[in-house]
């Protein structure tokens, strides 16, 4: 898979990884540089023998260990879900 955003530093950046998912730990990822907290991430799937390519979906950086034993950041992925619009007041 391939993810894509902005780093701790604010700085962006697109890297491949491998996706962990499982219903006790939930969707998590192994990054080489750390993430702010909340921080908007895009994940894409990629698929070699796919005719398309998938698109992106957002997710929210949530609270992630510090550097593992294989030197890389565990992120833990929550789905990001769209804000309801709220009715704009009249200006009159």
């Amino acid at each position: 898979m391939e993810v894509s955003g902005w780093d701790s530093e604010e700085n962006y950046f697109v890297e491949k990884t491998d996706l962990e998912w499982d219903e006790v730990h939930g969707k998590r990822l192994h990054l080489s540089r750390p993430m702010r907290k909340g921080a908007v991430l895009f994940v894409r799937l990629l698929q070699p023998l796919a005719s398309t390519s998938a698109y992106p979906i957002a997710y929210q950086a949530e609270p992630y260990e510090e550097r593992n034993g294989s030197g890389t950041y565990e992120i833990h992925l929550v789905p990001l879900q769209p804000k309801t619009a709220t009715p704009v007041e009249s200006l009159a």
